[in-house]
């Protein structure tokens, strides 16, 4: 039976709503989002536990004499530091791609109704030196305010919250997605605060279990917890694309009725209006240059 179209998302969602149209759209193409992170969670599973083969980390024997500690210290941290840098080099290169592909399909699952695993990843490989770029800048400014107070580091955080999304859906540069983000998240702090937390206890408490029963496997635990983590990884992205949506409702609401009426009339006259947002634009445009919705 072919795939019906989605209706989309055509006003702002309640923060129980958000929450359930993430899940139904994670149940939707579960084996999809099941196969992106496990495979990504398989390669860097696989590459994390041969850094640690290769920077194994020096035990400290019993009762070990001063010239024994400061051996050890000097060995701990000469294998820590290339640890934590190869670890970190093979999670920046893989994890953005299977976020990136998650929040463009959620996006193609609520435009279209259909997901392309393929094109997704595709498309998400495309966008890695912008997603990394991003990473970077916004990653700085929240520590920054982090480091300055605790809260001014929170508000940058929800401020940027939605930057990844604008990216991957709206095809937007770094600097005018994190824009695009301040904009949809404006009036709205308090909610998207709230649902970033709620997902974030779901998706800690998940984490937990999977490494208890991952730690059981000794050496294969890096591999092992790349597949188990498989089975929740994929709700935060798709959370970001239904939570940006539900806020470029709220911001442009859906039009009917009239400017249906407008498309029609204003056909002959070289221009038409967004599906998406009902902005006005040139009948050859192929992409919204507001919203970057893809126009028929």
């Amino acid at each position: 039976m072919a795939t019906q179209p989605d209706e989309g998302i055509r006003r702002e969602l309640s923060l129980g709503e958000v929450l359930s149209k993430t899940f139904e759209i994670y149940r939707q193409d579960f084996v999809k989002y099941f196969i992106l992170f496990a495979v990504i969670g398989v390669i860097t599973g696989v590459l994390t536990a041969l850094a640690r083969h290769a920077f194994a980390l020096p035990t400290l024997p019993p009762n070990a004499t001063s010239q024994q500690v400061a051996s050890w210290f000097a060995g701990f941290f000469g294998a820590l530091i290339p640890l934590v840098f190869s670890i970190f080099a093979v999670t920046v290169v893989f994890f953005p791609i299977a976020q990136g592909s998650a929040i463009k399909m959620a996006s193609e699952r609520i435009e279209k109704g259909k997901v392309d695993l393929g094109v997704s990843v595709r498309f998400a490989v495309s966008k890695l030196l912008w997603i990394w770029a991003l990473s970077i800048l916004v990653g700085i400014i929240v520590v920054l305010g982090f480091i300055a107070l605790v809260i001014p580091g929170i508000i940058l955080a929800i401020m940027f919250a939605l930057s990844f999304p604008a990216l991957i859906i709206e095809n937007k540069g770094v600097t005018d997605s994190m824009g695009r983000s301040r904009e949809l998240v404006g009036q709205r702090w308090l909610k998207t605060f709230a649902t970033y937390l709620v997902m974030a206890i779901i998706v800690g408490i998940a984490s937990a279990v999977v490494s208890g029963i991952s730690g059981l496997f000794g050496i294969a635990s890096p591999v092992v917890n790349g597949i188990l983590s498989a089975f929740y990884q994929p709700l935060f992205p798709i959370l970001l694309a239904v939570y940006y949506y539900s806020n470029a409702a709220r911001i442009v609401p859906p039009q009917t009725g009239q400017t249906a009426a407008s498309t029609t009339m204003t056909a002959q006259t070289g221009i038409k209006f967004c599906p998406n947002c009902g902005t006005q634009v040139a009948s050859s445009a192929a992409f919204c240059p507001k919203c970057g919705a893809k126009l028929s």
